[in-house]
């Protein structure tokens, strides 16, 4: 019986580098697929067999932090390998890749060879279901990567007290700072659910442990935010009670 050829995502925006890493593992008889970023590679992900993922960091639109919780995130790929690999050699940036459940981390530059004895040996351990499950908490989990100043942080749920959208641009807003999401306030209500935050406005979405009060002014409601600033975004007259509810104010 002739077996499958293990098959291989590759994510990366520089295509000198996936051409690179496509003729190491096809000559040792994979089968290779590429991504140009994290968006499309969720889409192949949905609808190709893939063995094992090599996900870089930096890339437009989705990057890899993003692509890589919502790999985590789908029951169907939990437990997926993903190698890292990436520019990107500070160890803050390894602790966070291990944390969200990568396998394993390789910096560029990086030896073709190796890079395909790594896949290999990772494609026959999660064959025999010998991958070791990720030891993250759910908390850890549930963070949201987001960009400030060309940097791709890491936020944790409670960090954000709101989400806000304007300009067709998508912000999270934390105590003393306000980041680019790569997400529509849509996307973001379906992936955060209901239990930690509520649209109070077509434009905003509060995190439910992070609201000071409700105020009537001028005939309408609004959420005092416990930000800096203490910003009131509206709320409709007919969400006040469900909210309060909700809040437990």
């Amino acid at each position: 019986m002739a077996v499958a050829p293990i098959s291989v995502l590759v994510v990366d925006d520089d295509r000198p580098t996936v051409d690179m890493i496509r003729m190491g593992l096809e000559s040792e008889g994979m089968r290779v697929s590429s991504a140009g970023d994290g968006g499309e590679a969720i889409e192949i992900l949905g609808r190709e067999h893939i063995d094992v993922v090599i996900l870089d960091i930096m890339m437009p639109r989705v990057d890899g932090w993003m692509a890589l919780m919502e790999i985590r995130n789908n029951a169907a790929t939990a437990l997926l390998p993903v190698i890292m690999l990436t520019a990107k050699s500070q160890d803050l940036a390894k602790i966070l890749a291990f944390k969200q459940g990568v396998q394993q981390y390789v910096t560029k530059p990086f030896n073709v060879l190796e890079l395909v004895a790594r896949v290999e040996s990772l494609a026959r351990s999660h064959a025999y279901g010998h991958v070791e499950p990720t030891t993250a908490t759910d908390a850890e989990f549930r963070k949201l990567a987001v960009r400030k100043g060309g940097r791709t942080v890491l936020l944790t749920i409670d960090e954000i007290i709101y989400l806000s959208a304007r300009n067709k641009s998508t912000y999270a807003h934390t105590y003393e700072n306000q980041y680019l999401v790569d997400a529509t306030l849509g996307d973001l209500e379906d992936r955060l659910g209901r239990e930690s935050f509520s649209r109070v406005h077509r434009s905003y979405l509060v995190n439910l442990n992070r609201v000071k009060e409700i105020l009537r002014i001028d005939g309408g409601y609004v959420v005092v935010a416990t930000d800096r600033d203490e910003t009131h975004i509206p709320v409709a007259r007919r969400q006040v009670r469900e909210f309060r509810e909700a809040v437990g104010i």
